[in-house]
């Protein structure tokens, strides 16, 4: 049986983290798991989640010893899922949350014999807007516009194919910004099937409290894609 396991890279949250947990709670298909990846917080995130999520043992949480970014701590998890094709990895940061409570019935009806990457509509905090939309199965993702933002997943199997080199810069090193087209282009471009579900399922915070130097690291962002899209998928 399919089921969707949540992995949520968390810094610096808490303000943020009960929301998430209660519209994970609040799914009306219960086939799921989150993943917790705490990387080093300051403040009380950890505390938060041990918190709110209670006794249920569907949530559960690492603390990392090492700084590792988000990119590293979703892939990191995702690889232990890579041999189960019956799961679904999903993509949620901690200061975000769900805002659909028919999220993971959506995801599992999407994903038939052949679909290996299913994304979703989602909402700005600040003016409900959407940037996600459909792709032509026939085009190179790595050479068409971004479609696939918030909330993206993928059938675990796929990163299986996938060597880490994809998610690093040319000295090596994992990206630690603009992750989002770093961890999905390569997904996309192995898919043998792509669906966009055009139902709202994400509520993406753009002012989180996380980030404090935003234009420094929009500049980083913005590096890494066109690395990434320059250099296309790595073998």
């Amino acid at each position: 049986m399919k089921k969707v396991v949540f992995v949520i890279p968390m810094y610096n949250a808490s303000q943020h983290v009960e929301s998430l947990i209660n519209s994970l709670k609040s799914q009306t298909n219960e086939n799921w798991e989150a993943v917790f990846v705490d990387d080093m917080s300051g403040d009380d995130s950890i505390f938060m989640v041990n918190h709110c999520s209670g006794p249920d043992e569907r949530i559960t949480l690492i603390k990392n010893t090492e700084k590792k970014w988000a990119l590293r701590n979703v892939v990191d998890v995702a690889r232990t899922y890579q041999h189960d094709d019956q799961v679904i990895i999903a993509n949620l940061d901690a200061d975000d949350s769900l805002c659909n409570d028919n999220t993971v019935d959506f995801l599992l009806k999407a994903y038939d014999e052949e679909t290996d990457t299913v994304w979703t509509a989602h909402k700005w905090d600040i003016n409900g807007m959407n940037i996600s939309k459909s792709i032509p199965e026939n085009v190179n993702p790595y050479q068409y516009e971004w479609c696939s933002s918030h909330l993206k997943t993928w059938r675990a199997s796929v990163l299986s194919n996938i060597i880490d080199d994809n998610f690093k810069d040319l000295s090596g090193n994992w990206f630690v910004r603009g992750y989002d087209q770093a961890l999905y282009l390569p997904l996309l471009y192995l898919s043998r099937k792509k669906k966009f579900l055009n139902e709202v399922c994400y509520l993406y915070r753009i002012n989180s409290s996380s980030i404090k130097t935003r234009d420094w690291n929009e500049k980083i962002q913005l590096d890494t894609v066109r690395l990434v899209r320059a250099r296309g998928y790595l073998k």
